[in-house]
């Protein structure tokens, strides 16, 4: 298994090096990748969380699981909008480190422009690790919830997890308008190719 992942490890820095690609594409890429990995997997717990809250609510006619599963709702939908958004950012700075007038430019600038553009894209996945840490977090006091006796006491424990979810989340996006705003010649582009 090692042998074969330092193989797929080797081809890819072989394809991009007789692609003659810019490293800052590789990097991005790779940053793509990552993102990507952590997205699809999250996202289908996401979905399966929420769909449990909602039977749970149904069945015990209790605010906390309804409550629970709006709020699990709002982190998948804001990771999947970071996750769009992420993905057209790495694909209009690929396209923008790809110019051929790049590669001509000294060092210093190329470091100094590239740290600021792969800032934006880490700023938006760092919105998404936040909201995958409230989930974990809440899902953390979600599973001791249950181990109480009775839906009563079960919910109780579940609206205080609740609460703590709510604050983390609301943390979470007072930091998106920043992250947003830093993009915001991106997110025209992106407006603009639809």
């Amino acid at each position: 298994m090692r042998k074969s992942a330092l193989l797929l490890l080797f081809l890819t820095f072989s394809f991009f090096l007789s692609a003659k690609e810019p490293v800052q594409v590789a990097i991005l890429h790779n940053d793509g990748y990552t993102l990507y990995q952590e997205f699809m997997p999250n996202d289908n717990t996401y979905k399966n969380t929420v769909r449990d809250m909602e039977v749970l609510a149904a069945k015990h006619k209790e605010k906390a699981f309804s409550q629970a599963a709006a709020l699990v709702k709002t982190i998948r939908t804001k990771c999947k909008k970071y996750y769009d958004t992420n993905t057209k950012l790495i694909e209009i700075l690929k396209k923008k480190w790809s110019k051929p007038h790049y590669a001509d430019m000294d060092d210093e600038w190329k470091e100094a422009t590239f740290s600021k553009d792969r800032k934006k894209v880490q700023d938006l996945h760092r919105l998404s690790l936040g909201m995958q840490q409230a989930y974990n977090d809440w899902n953390e006091a979600r599973n001791k919830a249950f181990e109480k006796k009775g839906a009563k006491a079960v919910a109780a424990a579940l609206a205080k997890a609740n609460e703590n979810l709510k604050m983390t989340i609301d943390g979470v996006l007072a930091e998106e308008e920043p992250a947003m705003n830093a993009i915001s010649k991106e997110l025209e582009m992106m407006k603009m190719s639809k």
